[in-house]
């Protein structure tokens, strides 16, 4: 490929398809448990329609706990507590009877498919966003891209 080409190339060619999703009505523990589980910092929030309504990230719970009482530091060394027990910590605080829907933040920074690279790039640095859910016309959720998907185009462009 030669450099020129990253400029052509577009969001589908380098989104991840198979994506994780909550909805709204979800627990904000089930959400914590599906990032945990997938190796995620964010979820897409999708309607009953599979329509992007919003997103929930690991800060959004961050906050959430923090709001609740629970222990903030024990989020912040999650990498070294197994999942259990941060799951124990966080049940003591209420922080399950929360829901996705009062959570998350409401509104996802998207982009089509068919956007080039350099846009979806210019999209997240406007946004202050490390991805963008990818959606069609409707807002049916069709995928993500991340920066990282982004870097790794760059990458192998200069091969």
């Amino acid at each position: 490929m030669k450099k020129s080409d990253i400029y052509r190339k577009h969001v589908r060619d380098v989104m991840v398809k198979h994506v994780v999703a909550v909805n709204p009505q979800d627990s904000a523990s089930e959400a914590l448990r599906t990032m945990l589980e997938n190796h995620v910092s964010a979820l897409p929030v999708v309607d009953a329609h599979e329509r992007c309504v919003g997103v929930i990230s690991a800060t959004d719970l961050l906050h959430l706990a923090q709001q609740l009482g629970g222990e903030l530091e024990a989020l912040h060394q999650a990498e070294g507590l197994s999942r259990e027990l941060l799951e124990v910590q966080l049940e003591r605080t209420g922080f399950s009877s929360q829901i996705v829907q009062e959570v998350m933040t409401h509104s996802a920074v998207t982009v089509q498919p068919d956007a080039t690279l350099v846009a979806a790039a210019g999209e997240m640095i406007r946004n202050k966003v490390h991805r963008l859910a990818v959606t069609d016309s409707k807002g049916v959720l069709l995928g993500i891209v991340s920066t990282m998907d982004i870097m790794r185009a760059l990458a192998e462009s200069g091969d």
